[in-house]
């Protein structure tokens, strides 16, 4: 560095800059969660409005099924009438038991749908009642999803005006800063995300944790040139 940059000074400085880019990178995380929290609460919507389709569609299945029993229970009624006329006009033995036998088993369908009609009753209320049951839910859920995300743009407001105020403070900030030791700083920010300058601690750099050469030390304490910590590579300073 140039003999005329106050290297105390300028670490001074960089330790308040880092303050600013440190909740800068914090609000900027807690911003940039924001649209994948949207897309969950989507999807759990989405989810339960499958839930309620699918309930409603089973419910029109059952329902159809019922109409096509019901149907096919009236056409075999009118085939059960229509035979039964025609036993009076019938002469011979043989032909009436073989019309008498086919009523008796157009009877047993008939029976048969009967039963099927009845079960479908059942089933076609236990389905409605599940509709409503999913309606609630998907209801319940979409109340809750406008409601989360009034609070999520009603926070991304703050935090955008939050930032804003940071982005200008730091501006201001770093502008006091050496351009060299600033290009440093930032290159390592850049690299390192959230911490670029870390002060030593004993004898291990205070964000990694490794173990730093004496003569490492004493060129933080000395405050004569930018040190560097031989692992991280984040700036090293020692306070008095």
């Amino acid at each position: 560095m140039p003999e005329q940059v106050n290297i105390k000074e300028e670490i001074k400085k960089l330790i308040q800059v880092q303050e600013l880019d440190a909740e800068i990178y914090d609000l900027s995380a807690e911003k940039g969660s924001f649209p994948g929290r949207l897309n969950e609460m989507d999807s759990s919507l989405e989810e339960k409005k499958g839930g309620m389709q699918d309930a409603e569609e089973e419910l029109k299945k059952l329902q159809v099924s019922k109409s096509e029993k019901e149907t096919d229970m009236q056409a075999k009624e009118e085939q059960i009438n229509k035979h039964e006329s025609e036993l009076y006009q019938i002469k011979n033995n043989k032909e009436y038991k073989a019309l008498q036998q086919e009523i008796d088993s157009i009877k047993a369908d008939v029976s048969l749908l009967e039963e099927d009609i009845i079960n479908l009753f059942d089933a076609i209320e236990a389905a409605q009642a599940k509709c409503e049951q999913e309606k609630k839910i998907f209801e319940d859920e979409k109340q809750k999803v406008e409601k989360e995300k009034e609070t999520i743009k009603s926070e991304e407001k703050r935090l955008s005006e939050r930032l804003n105020e940071l982005t200008a403070k730091r501006k201001e900030f770093s502008g006091a800063v050496a351009p060299k030791v600033l290009q440093e700083y930032e290159r390592i920010l850049k690299s390192r995300g959230r911490i670029a300058i870390v002060k030593v601690n004993g004898e291990f750099c205070g964000e990694c944790n490794i173990h730093l050469r004496p003569q490492v030390i004493n060129e933080a304490k000395m405050k004569k040139n930018l040190v560097f910590c031989e692992n991280c590579v984040r700036i090293l300073y020692d306070e008095d």
